[in-house]
């Protein structure tokens, strides 16, 4: 076969946009494509007229084309549910990574656990991006290997990247909240397993969420978006979020009181009446009776209550609760 000086009729627009982009077909497979049909043209060649006729991959493309069952950029893959489910993963544990220098406008989900169990669960709400996790030596951790989740690159997740990673003067990208973050149970679920702290110490529970990452500014913004979910907490020294004692029911009653993974049962480990029980001065509050008043009542012995200990503060568990409504006629 002789090789033709010019093949303008047969490498038209048309002919790259359907064996090179629509089929996906690299130069080499094109070009022994060309010689069963009796054309010898050089991989060169089909570059040359390609690049002429502005039609080329990046390498974020070409390595996408390399995927077996790649997924689709052309398609919308986001929903309400996953939306929620990327805001609870960026809150806590996750990161997103973009690709190839920026050449191409995609980026993917990842993030680096202690726990199998745990990285299965992130990873399995964005199986719609064809997520996988696995293990992978890392000396700084006790184990000495880390659980490392990914999805697949999509262009859906680099508007995400947009959303939650802001460019410092210095070009720098750093992780923030977006005005629009979602706080909603999942969310929370998921932020608390992450990156959320459960401390127990004289009859006193502290909750912490690690938010030290985020600028202060973000993190009080993300304390009021908690209290407008009824959950009363502040910014501490620490620049995390520590929710006060007296919400501690309302937490729980928000995320759920069990743990969706075994291996984090630890952070829901509290009496039965820490998830239910209300001080005095909260029920004062939500019923509107006078706080002096229970108290006396509760103090002879009228209204019942439950106390951790001999001299435990007084709590109420939902039957105190409606004792104390009967008693106010309310």
């Amino acid at each position: 076969m002789k090789e033709q000086p010019h093949y303008t009729n047969l490498l038209t627009e048309e002919f790259f946009t359907e064996y090179y982009i629509r089929r996906r077909m690299s130069y080499p497979k094109i070009r022994k494509m060309l010689l069963e049909q009796g054309h010898n043209i050089h991989v060169g060649t089909l570059h040359s007229y390609a690049k002429k006729l502005g039609i080329g991959r990046n390498r974020s493309e070409a390595k996408r084309n390399r995927e077996k069952d790649p997924l689709n950029w052309d398609k919308n893959y986001m929903t309400k549910e996953v939306l929620e489910c990327v805001d609870g993963f960026l809150l806590g544990d996750g990161g997103l990574q973009t690709t190839y220098k920026g050449e191409a406008e995609v980026s993917r989900l990842t993030c680096g656990v202690q726990y199998e169990e745990f990285c299965k669960y992130l990873m399995d709400n964005f199986h719609i991006y064809k997520s996988s996790y696995s293990k992978c030596i890392d000396s700084h951790m006790k184990s000495g290997f880390v659980w490392n989740g990914r999805s697949r690159f999509h262009p859906d997740l680099y508007i995400q990247l947009q959303r939650w990673y802001i460019k410092s003067k210095d070009g720098k990208s750093k992780k923030q909240p977006p005005d629009d973050v979602r706080i909603t149970p999942k969310s929370v679920m998921m932020w608390y397993l992450g990156d959320g702290s459960l401390v127990q110490k004289n009859n006193t529970v502290v909750i912490r969420l690690s938010t030290d990452g985020f600028d202060k500014e973000k993190v009080e913004f993300l304390a009021e978006k908690l209290k407008e979910k009824g959950i009363d907490c502040y910014r501490n020294g620490d620049n995390r979020i520590q929710i006060r004692t007296s919400a501690v029911p309302a937490f729980f009653k928000f995320i759920g009181k069990e743990s969706p993974v075994k291996c984090y049962d630890y952070k829901f480990n509290l009496p039965e009446w820490r998830f239910e029980a209300k001080r005095m001065k909260v029920v004062a509050n939500e019923l509107g009776i006078e706080y002096q008043k229970l108290a006396h009542l509760v103090k002879v012995g009228k209204i019942s209550c439950y106390r951790s200990s001999e001299k435990g503060r007084p709590r109420f568990l939902p039957e105190h609760i409606a004792e104390v409504k009967k008693t106010f006629n309310l």
